[in-house]
Parts: structure tokens; C-alpha cells; sequence
């Protein structure tokens, strides 16, 4: 198994080994007092249910008394081979097919059945689509663009208006239009805080950078005495950047999530599709050809049609992996191995990371100026197919899953081909982050007490009967 992925559990613990025994005691004490009922909507691989699995487990094993009850209610996934994942793993009472279904308090659930959608929950994790948002995208809309990003951010916020959970975390990339998202769910009357993070911060060798919002519903939930957005916010960083190390702390490398071939799942291989792209002479007087010969002028890197130029693919040409990239990907790849050569490192034998789909001018070639590999994977992404170059191959699909810190058993990770394992993990929230959020929220806020009429308790009854009374199951067994 990959060093690094056999030991998320681990991780999660040093983020608890932050806090004194008089903290954990306190917030221990406090969120046990009924169980959490939670839903989570659009989280991809419901991440953030396996983060706080494991957080209520180092929670327990630091304070011995007092562990959480968690009741995940429902879940919510449009892709079907996603929801197939989570029905595989998280096993949430209900799941839904459409959040915009949902939000309006019924929704055809992935049994084909169409279900109501319970009433009563505590705490909302929504990851809401971020393709509009991204940096990365090449037609941007905003909150009210129309787009899909903005869709499933004003169908949770009406799930929250409707159903009124007294806690909502929400997580999307960091360049989200995050105060026109606070300033929405502030005049649905909720307390609003959000801060940026990066997965790197919380123990997984992942540079990913995103907005985590934590929403207090007033009457509902509230922030301590002592504490505020601003504690909230301090304390995510308290448990990030600024977490202090331990003496036996080691910091992972990406390379410590790699597999050996052994370890590799049996999956379906899926469709292969075949060699895409213009022939060779021709996209040799192409836009592609453009690009890389600009930046081996600008770098002096060997030419491109020279003897010598094309070193990774003269080294990789019998590779069945690679045969299916396109031209220009190939392309590219050839600059970042005369880039690693340029300064001394032979990509052939050291593995660096590399993404092909991406133009040169928007990644680099897996070292630093120091001219050494990287400790940090680049963002894992749903639709790039990364290169480790001494494996002459893609990142597997585990393994990029395995940098998001989701710890599932071989037996589900088999179901499914390379490229949906990929999809999974770049749509998934990092499980070190969800729990550092959750954590977060449990030291510095409270429920408030309510009394609840029989009526709503019988209420709250139907909704597990609507769930066929079914309780998730925690996910045990050998992680990767």
C-alpha cells in the first residue's frame, strides 16, 4: 500500500492533537449530546462523511468518553457511476439524483424511486459545482451567470431556506465569487465566515487551493461566547498553516501515494479510445508546434524537429499508456523532459508530475528553482490525465484519490475504470480539510437548544422510515 494513503486516519489525528484536553473534552462533550444528522449535496465522493468518520474516531480515542453519533440522512450525486461510489461506500439512508430536485423537497432517488426529502437535519456539506468559477475556465460566468456552478449554489441555498439546517459548510475553488455567496445565504439568516485554504496545509502533499464557508443558522446556532467568524476563521489556520509540527512529523511527498503494480486494483479498463489528434507532419506546422517552439527560444531548450528534441517521446515510443495522447500533448511532454534535463535531472529515472493538457505557459516541468522534484502534486483535476514520467505512464486513478485522502476498500475501487477514479477525485473535497472545517465548527460554535414538539420528533421518525430505516455504516477495512 502507498505510505502516505495507509494513514490518513493519522492525519486527521495530529489535527486533534492540536487541540488540549480541555478542548477536546468540551467540544466532545457538547456535540455528543444527540447525534448528528447530516446531509451532504454535490460532494462528489462524500468526502467530507469519510473526513468526519475518522474525526469523530480521533476525537474518541483522545477523550475515551462522549464519542459523536452520526446519522448521514441523504446524499445527492447527478453522475450515476458517482452516486454508484457513494452507494459503494458511504452507503448514505437516502440518495438523490438532482439537487435541484432536492431543493424543492422531493427528488428521484438512485433506487429509480422517487422519494421525499427528509425534514430534519443538523449540518448541510455542500461542494457545489466549481467549473464556472475556475481559473481555469475558458467562459467564466458569475453567481448569476446561468451556469451549472451557479444552478447547484442556488439549489442548496433554497435546500437550506427549505429545510433549515443549523449548520452549513460549503466548499468551492478559491476564486468563487465568495461575498456575493455569503451576502445570499446572510439574507436567508444565516451567520456567514469563509476562508482560503490549501490542501498542502492539512497533511496531504496536494497544492489545492479552495474557499471553505461555515453558515450559522440564527435561532439555530450560534458561535460561543468567546469565539466569532473571525475565531472560526483563526482556527482553520490554527489547524493548517499554523499548526505547530510534532519532533517525529515527516512530511509526504506525492511520491509516497504512489502504487506498486501489485497493489493496483483489478478494474474495468473502459474503452481506450484511440490516437486523437492530426497526424505527426502535419501538426508539426501547427498552433501546437507554435507554442513549443516560443518557449524553447525563450528557455534554450534542443528544437523540436532537431536530432535530440522529442526525448520523451523517442523514450516512450513503444509505450502502450502513452499511445492515445494527441500530438501536442505529446509535444509537451517533450519540453518538460528537455526542461528537467536543462537542469540536471533525469525524468526517466526520477519520477515528476506532469499534465499535457495544460498549455506550457500555465505548468512547469515538476521541479523547483532549486532545480528539485516537487514535494507538492499540482491540483488534481477531473478531466487531466497526469504523467508521472520515470513510470512512463498516468497517475492512476487510486492514487489521485489516495492525494484527496479518500481511503475506501479495494472491492469499490474496482467497479470503476481509470478515468471515473480520476473524475471522482478531482470533483472530491479533500477529506483532511472537510474534517479540519468540521473541527473547526465543533470548537468554536454550538447548537442551540431547542424543544422540539412530538409532532416534529414523529417528523423527524418518517424521515428514517423514508430512508427504509437504513444507517450508514462506517467504512472499515485496509485503506489502498
Amino acid at each position: 500500500a502507498p505510505t502516505g494513503a495507509s494513514d490518513v486516519p493519522g492525519m486527521v489525528r495530529r489535527l486533534v492533537a492540536v487541540l488540549s484536553d480541555g478542548e477536546v473534552a468540551a467540544l466532545s462533550r457538547k456535540w455528543s449530546a444527540s447525534p448528528l444528522r447530516v446531509a451532504t449535496v454535490c460532494s462528489g465522493t462524500d468526502a467530507p462523511i469519510l473526513g468526519l468518520d475518522m474525526l469523530r474516531d480521533a476525537l474518541y480515542a483522545r477523550s475515551g468518553r462522549h464519542k459523536i453519533g452520526i446519522e448521514h440522512v441523504f446524499s445527492c450525486e447527478k453522475v450515476k457511476f458517482k452516486r454508484d461510489f457513494v452507494a459503494a461506500t458511504t452507503r448514505p439512508a437516502l440518495l438523490f439524483q438532482d439537487v435541484t430536485e432536492v431543493a424543492q423537497g422531493e427528488g428521484m432517488c438512485h433506487d429509480g424511486v422517487r422519494r421525499l426529502v427528509p425534514e430534519h437535519f443538523n449540518v448541510l456539506i455542500a461542494g457545489t459545482e466549481c467549473v464556472d468559477f475556475s481559473s481555469l475556465s475558458t467562459a467564466p460566468k458569475g453567481l448569476r451567470g446561468g451556469g451549472r456552478s451557479a444552478i447547484t449554489f442556488w439549489a442548496t441555498l433554497e435546500l437550506a431556506k427549505a429545510r433549515t439546517p443549523a449548520v452549513v459548510l460549503l466548499e468551492n475553488v478559491a476564486t468563487c465569487p465568495a461575498r456575493d455567496m455569503e451576502q445570499a445565504f446572510a439574507e436567508a439568516g444565516y451567520v456567514a465566515a469563509h476562508t482560503k485554504v490549501c490542501t498542502s496545509d492539512y497533511l496531504l502533499p496536494q497544492s489545492r487551493s479552495r474557499c471553505y464557508f461555515l453558515f450559522l443558522l440564527a435561532g439555530k446556532a450560534r458561535f460561543l461566547p468567546s469565539s466569532s467568524e473571525e475565531t472560526w476563521i483563526h482556527t482553520m489556520k490554527r489547524l493548517g498553516p499554523r499548526r505547530p509540527s510534532f519532533p517525529e512529523e515527516i512530511p509526504l511527498r506525492w511520491t509516497d501515494f504512489l502504487l506498486e503494480e501489485s497493489d493496483t486494483p483489478t478494474a474495468p479498463t473502459g474503452k481506450k479510445k484511440g490516437r486523437r489528434g492530426k497526424p505527426l507532419s502535419e501538426s508539426l506546422g501547427s498552433k501546437w508546434l507554435a507554442e513549443v517552439q516560443a518557449i524553447e527560444e525563450k528557455e534554450g531548450l534542443q528544437k523540436y524537429g532537431e536530432p535530440g528534441g522529442r526525448p520523451y517521446s523517442d523514450a516512450t515510443a513503444h509505450v502502450a499508456a502513452l499511445a492515445s495522447l494527441p500530438d501536442r500533448a505529446k509535444m509537451r511532454l517533450d519540453v518538460q523532459c528537455k526542461r528537467a534535463l536543462q537542469a540536471g535531472i533525469d525524468p526517466l529515472t526520477v519520477p515528476l508530475l506532469w499534465n499535457p493538457a495544460q498549455q506550457l505557459r500555465f505548468t512547469d516541468a515538476g521541479f523547483g528553482t532549486d532545480g528539485r522534484p516537487r514535494p507538492l502534486a499540482p491540483c488534481v483535476t477531473p478531466k487531466h490525465e497526469w504523467v508521472v514520467s520515470a513510470r512512463r505512464a498516468p497517475l492512476r486513478g487510486a492514487e489521485a484519490l489516495a492525494l484527496q485522502g479518500i481511503r475506501v476498500p479495494w472491492e469499490a475501487l474496482a467497479k470503476f475504470d481509470e478515468k471515473q477514479l480520476r473524475d471522482l477525485a478531482g470533483n472530491a473535497m479533500s477529506t483532511t480539510v472537510a474534517a479540519a472545517a468540521l473541527l473547526a465548527t465543533f470548537l468554536t460554535a454550538e447548537l442551540v437548544e431547542e424543544r422540539r414538539s412530538s409532532s416534529e420528533k414523529r417528523a423527524a421518525s418518517t424521515d428514517d422510515e423514508q430512508g427504509q430505516g437504513v444507517k450508514r455504516s462506517r467504512i472499515v477495512g485496509v485503506l489502498l
